[in-house]
């Protein structure tokens, strides 16, 4: 195994560290949006099913206190975590890389100065992590505001509007006594409602960004500190059921140290990550003939060799090459267009219709 295969191994093997880190936080900022929740329910169930306009004027201005306070508060929880992971992502990739590099002295950047810079960069899409913040705001009392307003048309009864928000209740949130005494936060489970399907689904998408981004940029800032080791990047998709048609295209592509890169994480919820391509030690001035022999093969230069997504398509039936493309994007990809095709060089995929311009550019 090659240096760049073990590294990738490491960082791979890493993602189930963040998982837990992530929903050790969701424990933390779920029961501030469930009491939010709870509030607003509680203010509609006093009105015991009857709605005026001036009412709704009135439930408007009390909806849009109470999530802005929920999300403030939820982001004062979760700045100070975000910041001490910072620290445990550096000294993390930090001593893998080290560790692969067989001796090579690694430099690492100071945090206490990383911390504004990472805040300032965009976090998916072109926001930062204090945009997405505030898109969580808005639309969380737009979606509870709306859905009463469409109660309100269609005449619900209390009974209904509570379902309209809240959704059927599959299991309702609750505090249990965990095995060491201590209270535990046990999230709700609900379904269809516009409290879950926009505010609570959207807060476990920003925990997931925000720790991915933290996550890359402190590696990026690593690997910035150490380019007279590496001479390039490549892409890393995470592969499994979830793993999107931009990530997928993307997955193995490689670039030169100086070639422009898409910034990850590239949409939210994104789990990807840029692998180092380490030089080989001919490349950093070593006499490899000189060193041990496990040591001589380990820094090839070379990327690591594994089973990309782009190869999981070639081998996938068509049914489940439908089940994961599409039916006109398989369709597509049988007549010839390659999957990095149907993905913009920033990583942005191309709709059916331009999909189908490029294709009748190109015959």
């Amino acid at each position: 195994m090659n240096a760049a295969s073990r590294l990738l191994k490491l960082l791979l093997s890493h993602g189930d560290y963040l998982e837990r880190f992530e929903q050790s936080q969701l424990k933390r900022i779920l029961p501030i949006l469930e009491a939010a929740h709870e509030s607003v329910l509680g203010k509609l169930a006093a009105t015991q099913g009857e709605w005026t306009r001036e009412w709704l004027a009135q439930m408007s201005t009390d909806i849009d206190a109470i999530y802005t306070q929920a999300i403030s508060k939820l982001s004062g929880e979760l700045t100070p975590e975000l910041q001490s992971l910072l620290d445990d992502e550096l000294a993390y990739a930090q001593e893998h890389l080290g560790h692969v590099m067989a001796g090579v002295s690694v430099t690492t950047p100071a945090s206490a100065t990383l911390w504004a810079s990472i805040a300032a960069l965009p976090a998916a899409s072109g926001s930062t992590l204090d945009s997405l913040m505030e898109a969580l705001s808005f639309n969380t009392r737009r979606a509870v505001i709306e859905a009463i307003q469409a109660g309100m048309a269609s005449g619900d009864t209390l009974d209904q509007m509570v379902r309209r928000l809240r959704g059927t209740t599959i299991r309702r949130a609750s505090w249990r006594k965990g095995p060491d005494g201590r209270r535990v936060y046990v999230p709700g489970v609900y379904e269809g409602g516009a409290m879950e399907d926009v505010s609570t689904r959207q807060a476990k998408a920003f925990a997931r960004t925000a720790i991915m981004h933290v996550s890359n940029a402190a590696r990026e800032a690593l690997y910035g500190e150490n380019q007279d080791i590496i001479k390039g990047y490549q892409h890393i998709a995470t592969l499994d059921g979830d793993t999107c048609l931009a990530c997928g295209a993307m997955d193995g592509r490689e670039y030169g140290l100086d070639d422009p890169r898409p910034a990850l994480p590239l949409h939210p919820s994104c789990r990807c990550l840029y692998l180092p391509v380490l030089k080989s030690w001919r490349e950093l001035g070593i006499d490899a003939d000189e060193l041990p022999p496990g040591s001589r093969a380990s820094m090839d230069g070379l990327v690591p060799e594994y089973e990309t997504y782009a190869d999981r398509i070639a081998k996938a039936s068509r049914a489940r090459r439908i089940e994961l493309l599409g039916p006109a994007r398989a369709s597509m990809y049988e007549r010839g267009i390659k999957l990095r095709g149907m993905v913009s060089p920033d990583g942005k995929p191309y709709t059916l219709k331009e999909l189908m311009a490029k294709r009748q550019g190109a015959a």
